[in-house]
């Protein structure tokens, strides 16, 4: 099930939206002051260990932003403690870090999904293929099929890694990987001699 969390003072809604049941704050059953919106300074959070579930409708009610996930996606995961003075971004990002969820932030518009994951394992998944078929195919030698997929277990892990520890991948991040699959491509792609 996929839900919205509403802050303060965001219009409240219901939608059936594909799969998913986007709900308000209002809707869970939180009360909120009408005139609080999502406030993009830091301010004081403090929030036990608990049901990531549960800190995140915490979260849309402190700091008045949304957020939108995917109830199946979240079940069954932890929030780390919070205590602090943290902007939302960063205040997020602390209690998803660790889960292998991934914050975005679109126009004070949080998301929690694993979009940049599942975007990564279709790219490695796709080049695997490619990279079995130009071996077979012997247009590419069991050497160099070998070391492109060496490669794409480095871009793997690593991708994975990075997104358990932070919480998101960075831009720069997102580029690197970019360029090396660009790479892999002008390496699959066919001679024009």
């Amino acid at each position: 099930m996929r839900y919205q969390l509403f802050a303060p003072g965001v219009r409240q809604r219901l939608f059936h939206a594909g799969a998913g049941l986007l709900l308000s704050a209002t809707t869970l059953g939180l009360s909120m002051p009408a005139s609080a919106a999502c406030q993009l300074q830091a301010m004081r959070y403090d929030y036990p260990e608990q049901r990531l579930d549960q800190a995140l409708q915490q979260f849309a009610h402190t700091s008045g932003c949304p957020v939108e996930m995917d109830m199946a996606l979240i079940e069954g995961h932890k929030a780390r403690p919070l205590s602090g003075q943290f902007t939302p971004d960063a205040a997020l990002i602390q209690l998803v870090r660790g889960s292998g969820l991934e914050v975005h932030l679109d126009n004070d518009h949080y998301r929690i999904n694993q979009s940049d994951r599942e975007r990564i394992e279709d790219l490695v998944e796709t080049f695997r293929y490619r990279i079995d078929s130009a071996r077979d195919n012997e247009q590419l030698s069991h050497d160099d099929a070998g070391a492109l997929e060496a490669q794409l277990d480095a871009i793997a892990a690593q991708s994975d890694q990075l997104i358990t520890q932070q919480g998101f991948l960075s831009a720069a991040e997102k580029a690197s990987y970019e360029r090396l699959f660009a790479w892999m491509e002008g390496r699959l792609a066919p001679s024009r001699f």
